[in-house]
């Protein structure tokens, strides 16, 4: 049993990492971004899965305010780009459909990979947007022989361990 205890932990960091592309759900559309790899890509990561509203601004972004703040290194990028999903202060997430020169401070929290159809999937006014966790991980082959580990889209991880089937917390499921 403390061998499993050890390998959930292990395997706990590891889908932190797991989760670095998410999607972006838009409707029917899907975007998949990379999060940045810092410490307020980690923190939005454990957010998800997040549905939100997303209010629109300025005719170039939409933004929602979270009810907790995230970590925050903020710089001026100079240049806003389509698909870039930066932090206002600590707690202002904004995803950005155009491009264009910014003099106000961001944190990036990631990019949406390919913004093709983004301004068309925002549409106008303020939408529903969802963010989850874009990658399943197979990491069996780190296990020993009846030793099994799912990674579900949504980012929980269950362990297979002598017939029984624990959570990331090692708690019994099954």
């Amino acid at each position: 049993m403390k061998r499993l205890f050890i390998l959930v932990f292990a395997l706990s960091t590891m889908t932190l990492m797991a989760q670095t592309p998410i999607n972006i759900i838009i409707g029917s559309k899907t975007f998949t971004a990379t999060l940045a790899d810092s410490e307020t890509g980690e923190a939005f990561a454990a957010l998800l899965p997040l549905s939100v509203t997303m209010n629109e601004l300025n005719g170039n972004e939409k933004y929602h305010y979270l009810s907790s703040s995230l970590p925050t290194a903020a710089y001026q990028p100079g240049a806003i780009h389509a698909g870039d999903l930066m932090l206002y202060g600590n707690n202002c997430v904004v995803l950005f459909y155009k491009t264009f020169n910014t003099s106000y401070s961001y944190t990036r929290i990631g990019t949406i990979d390919d913004p093709s159809g983004l301004v068309s999937a925002l549409g106008f006014g303020n939408v529903s947007v969802r963010f989850e966790s874009g990658q399943t991980t197979d990491l069996t082959s780190t296990l020993s022989k009846g030793e099994r580990v799912k990674v579900l889209r949504d980012g929980r991880l269950y362990i297979n361990h002598n017939g029984a089937t624990y959570n990331v917390q090692g708690v019994k499921t099954k």
